[in-house]
């Protein structure tokens, strides 16, 4: 006996298999101890897990099943994740750290849950197209079975965004989580199950790199859905790209905080608590670029260090806790790095910058607000996934403009501002997929996705169904377009 919780690592026709690949053991990042253990896929599970949700389409009544028995199934599953709320919070502090006070809201998975069931309702599934030709009859019917390829930083939230959507548009999809946090999967596995998603339409190989490239590279999947690095969205698009299969990648981000002259500096640092520090920064959206007024920069960095202390570094499972450590060694250690570089180029720390010495476990890393910092330097240009935030200084509009998009990505944004006219005036010039008026998020039925190396396609909201339904076009006789039209 290890003393290590077991879980399942390959899930196959409603079943659970014995993997056939190596044993990972699950690390909590506070502790640094291995507190779980997952099977995971080898090539043939991949195989076969595709093969099952495949026969789930060609053979099963998911694909042609009424949209309102499909709804019906997914609000089982909602009420399913928002009981079993308590132990999917306590598998997702250990796997990658979040306070479990915080992580009992499940990053409001109960509401993206209830976006996607609204939005599907809007999709246009049949219509009937007339002109001088003729009549057609234009459907959206499901892509195939879907590869959701989904990364460690929010666990449940970020297995949901590929689950739900998929078996909403009549979709099977086959889930790879990450090897850091694979436990939520496994555990939504079970619920999609009690649920009554029909055996095939969900599937689960866990593991690593090699698990992930095999489904990608497998033919019987349609659509690759994938959150992550960009470097690993550009090497899923080269394996992809020569099969055609379809690609929705949410890569990386490095978003910009535009502070104008008049903007409230308490707002602004309550944003950046919750959306550039929070969930110790491992957030790819996070808005980590503070671009303010040269004049203005020291009462913003004296707002943004106040904010920083507020944050608790601890034990995730204490209440007090509004921090956790960061995933891995690794991620630490990146961290760390990138704040001595900011150093070295000339930056400057208001606070932070290290490891706390109170904490002698686990891989934590200090709330960090660094000013005068050059926008072609390291740090403002490379997604950091920790804790950091640097803040740049400009002279005028135009040129916070100008820093805003002097990066490679563009996944989100925010403006502040007391004039809210001007604020999207400067928001409509910024190059990224989202931006925020005096807040720091965007509505949730809003597509989401980015620019540039920030990724290809949108999720949420109607448009995040486009790429998991296929067009079809049939030529209509008079009478049967006149009966369609009536229906």
């Amino acid at each position: 006996m290890t003393g290590l919780e077991e879980y399942g690592g390959v899930f196959v026709d409603g079943a659970w298999r014995r993997a056939r690949g190596a044993v990972l053991d699950v690390v909590d990042p506070a502790t640094e101890e291995a507190w779980a253990r997952v099977g995971t896929a080898s090539d043939d599970d991949v195989d076969l897990a595709v093969a099952a949700a495949g026969d789930a389409l060609d053979r099963g009544p998911w694909a042609s099943a009424p949209l309102s028995e499909r709804i019906e199934v997914v609000r089982r599953l909602a009420a399913l994740v928002q009981a079993s709320a308590p132990e999917l919070a306590r598998v997702r502090s250990r796997s990658m750290g979040a306070p479990y006070k915080a992580s009992l809201g499940l990053s409001n998975s109960a509401g993206v849950i209830g976006m996607y069931i609204d939005t599907v309702q809007q999709v246009a599934f049949e219509t009937v197209r007339r002109d001088e030709y003729g009549d057609s009859l234009v459907v959206r019917g499901p892509v195939g079975t879907v590869a959701g390829i989904v990364p460690w930083n929010v666990p449940v939230r970020n297995e949901l965004k590929k689950i739900v959507p998929a078996i909403l548009a009549g979709c099977s999809v086959v889930l790879k989580p990450s090897p850091e946090s694979p436990v939520a999967g496994a555990l939504l596995m079970d619920l999609c199950q009690q649920a009554g998603v029909p055996s095939g339409v969900v599937g689960l190989v866990s593991g690593g790199a090699d698990v992930g490239e095999a489904l990608v590279r497998h033919p019987g999947v349609r659509k690759i859905a994938f959150t992550g690095s960009t470097a690993t969205g550009a090497r899923i698009a080269s394996i992809a790209g020569p099969r055609l299969a379809r690609l929705q990648l949410e890569l990386g981000g490095k978003s910009a905080a535009v502070v104008l002259p008049d903007a409230d500096l308490d707002l602004v640092a309550r944003s950046l608590y919750a959306f550039g520090l929070g969930n110790s920064g491992q957030i790819c959206a996070a808005l980590t670029r503070v671009v303010v007024p040269r004049a203005r920069q020291a009462e913003v960095v004296e707002a943004l260090v106040a904010a920083a202390g507020r944050h608790v570094l601890g034990d995730p499972m204490d209440e007090a806790t509004t921090m956790g450590p960061l995933v891995s060694r690794r991620a630490r250690d990146k961290a760390l790095g990138l704040v001595s570089t900011a150093l070295d180029e000339g930056a400057r720390a208001a606070c932070g910058g290290g490891a706390p010495a109170h904490l002698t476990r686990g891989w934590f890393v200090e709330p960090t607000v660094l000013y005068d910092v050059e926008p072609g330097s390291t740090i403002a240009q490379e997604e950091v996934f920790g804790p950091v935030l640097a803040v740049v200084p400009y002279d005028d509009e135009e040129q916070a403009v100008r820093i805003a998009n002097d990066s490679r990505y563009g996944l989100h944004g925010a403006v502040f501002s007391a004039d809210d006219d001007r604020a999207l005036a400067v928001a409509r010039r910024i190059d990224t997929g989202t931006c925020a008026i005096n807040s720091f998020d965007v509505p949730l039925s809003a597509p989401f996705g980015g620019t540039k190396q920030s990724g290809v396609g949108r999720e949420n909201g109607v448009e995040g169904y486009d790429s998991y339904l296929e067009y079809r076009s049939y030529k209509l006789t008079p009478g049967l377009a006149e009966r369609l039209s009536r229906a």
